[in-house]
């Protein structure tokens, strides 16, 4: 089976963009996050907080192609160029059709769709609706515009389950390349904020509420006084190639890839399940050739909710037992939804790579029993870690990353 390896990492996220200043914020104890002023302004809801996307120029990317973009699909944009000139992928592999893509949002871009329904449903016509409407709040808006930002003639595939689409993405890639349907893959996620994000969290009680006057102090997973999650934006896109393009080109490589787990708990739409989330990284772990006590970090989805931080810490107890350091980096960032898993897996990355393993923000009086939470920066490269994503409808994806040994 061919291996598959990590050359390039680009973000967009409420701590910035260039990944090693983001991974340095982060173990500063910085957030991103910030009141905003338009929830306030929403009748019944009671979200004030959100985590923006902080330093963003869209003027990087040409009129042409922001055209018919929608936030979403811009921060991909920039994320992915930021990708790519990292890992060095000559734009004739492009053209070539050698570059598979696989990325996804949430749904097409909330702003786009409250303009059109604004204008439909007030005046009961379309003379006023932008004509690039669709292109903007199609499902695979993110993917398809990168596509044609990049000249791609390659495959195009959409992950499309909300918080486990990066991680999607990347099993999407992985597999690509194990078959030979690709030299390089380009994958991850983007989101950008809105009302939608905020209410939909709000309505099923899993959002946090108030806090206007200490913003910085939620999320809080795995913590006692967890209350909910704060919804965020941003984008995240990783390059992925085969070992043996990678050394055919002299890239450097960040990390290797090596294995990918799903599966749903197929018992309730918002509910966690333990169990799901096992099989996950069980699936993971068989797909790496790993076993359990071969990782040495586990990057944990952890949102801030009461019932999901719990049901994840009990699967990850039952997998990994109680030694095996475990964060979360949702208290730093919110949930940026679809850019989540990328986001993490490249921090992560950073941390094992420089030998310092970010700890979970807001953290003080853990309530979750048999797992070790780090609760400051912590000495380690580990060898190999896992980064686990999970997702309304009981998805849940699982990556194994290992340190590239040549």
């Amino acid at each position: 089976m061919k291996r598959v390896v990590i050359t390039g990492m680009g973000l967009c996220t409420p701590l910035g963009s260039d990944p090693t200043a983001v991974y340095e914020a982060m173990l500063s104890g910085e957030s991103g996050i910030e009141r905003i002023p338009s929830f306030a302004a929403v009748a019944d809801l009671a979200v004030v907080l959100g985590g923006p996307v902080r330093g963003f120029e869209a003027q990087r990317i040409p009129r042409k192609y922001r055209r018919s973009m929608a936030r979403m699909a811009q921060y991909a944009a920039a994320a992915a160029a930021d990708a790519v000139a990292q890992a060095r992928i000559p734009e004739t592999h492009f053209s070539a059709g050698k570059v598979a893509i696989c990325a996804g949002s949430t749904t097409g871009s909330p702003d786009a769709m409250e303009e059109f329904f604004r204008e439909y449903l007030s005046t009961g016509s379309i003379r006023g609706v932008s004509g690039t409407a669709f292109l903007r709040v199609m499902s695979h808006t993110v993917p398809a515009h990168l596509a044609l930002v990049f000249g791609s003639t390659g495959p195009v595939h959409t992950a499309a389950c909300a918080c486990a689409i990066s991680n999607q993405a990347v099993g999407m890639g992985l597999d690509l390349l194990r078959l030979g349907r690709a030299e390089v893959a380009l994958c991850g996620g983007a989101d950008e904020l809105s009302v939608l994000g905020a209410a939909t969290f709000d309505l099923v009680g899993a959002a946090v509420r108030g806090w206007g006057d200490k913003p910085t102090e939620r999320p809080a997973p795995f913590d006692a006084s967890r209350d909910g999650v704060v919804v965020a934006e941003g984008a995240s896109m990783l390059v992925l190639e085969t070992l043996e393009h990678a050394q055919e080109r002299g890239a450097t490589v960040l990390a290797e890839v090596l294995g990918y787990g799903e599966s749903c708990d197929a018992t309730h739409m918002s509910s966690p399940e333990p169990i799901g989330m096992r099989q996950a990284m069980e699936r993971a772990l068989v797909d790496a050739g790993c076993v359990a006590s071969d990782i040495e970090y586990v990057n944990a989805h952890a949102t801030g909710t009461t019932i999901g931080d719990a049901a994840e810490a009990q699967a990850t107890f039952e997998v990994f037992g109680p030694d095996v350091p475990v964060s979360s980096f949702k208290g730093h960032f919110g949930h940026t939804l679809a850019a989540c898993g990328g986001i993490e897996l490249a921090m992560s990355i950073l941390g094992m790579r420089g030998g310092l393993m970010p700890p979970t923000k807001n953290l003080r009086s853990p309530d979750v029993a048999g797992i070790r939470l780090l609760t400051e920066p912590l000495a380690l490269s580990p060898r190999r870690f896992v980064s686990n994503n999970f997702a309304f409808g009981g998805i849940n994806a699982s990556v194994v990353i290992g340190r590239f040994e040549g």
